[in-house]
C-alpha cells in the first residue's frame, strides 16, 4: 500500500471560507476517484514553530492508483484552487502494510 502525505502552509489571503470550501473538495475527492482507499485531512491545532497549517494523508493500493489519483480531473481542480494561495508545500509518498 502506498501512503500519501502532503503538508501545506499558506498565504494569509486564504481567507478562512475559500480554506472550507477547499477542504470540502479535498474531502470529496474519495467518492469522485475510486483508486483512493482512506483519506484524511485536518488543520494544525498546535500551531508550534514548525507546525504546518494543513496535512492530507491518502492510503492507495498501488503507486498505479496514486498516479491515477494525481492526473484525476478532480484533483487538479483542488490544485487549481490551491495553486495560488499555498506558501508552501512538502509531499511524500511511502509504503505501508496493509
Amino acid at each position: 500500500m502506498i501512503r500519501h502525505v502532503a503538508v501545506f502552509t499558506f498565504v494569509p489571503e486564504f481567507t478562512p471560507a475559500a480554506r472550507a470550501h477547499w477542504i470540502a473538495m479535498i474531502r470529496d475527492l474519495p467518492e469522485q476517484i475510486p483508486e483512493v482507499l482512506s483519506m484524511s485531512v485536518g488543520e494544525d491545532v498546535l500551531h508550534g514553530p514548525a507546525s504546518h497549517e494543513l496535512a492530507i494523508v491518502a492510503d492507495f493500493s498501488t503507486l498505479a492508483d496514486l498516479e491515477t489519483y494525481s492526473t484525476h480531473p478532480a484533483h487538479a481542480a483542488v490544485l487549481a484552487v490551491s495553486k495560488d494561495v499555498k506558501a508552501s508545500l512538502a509531499v511524500v509518498d511511502f509504503e505501508v502494510e496493509p
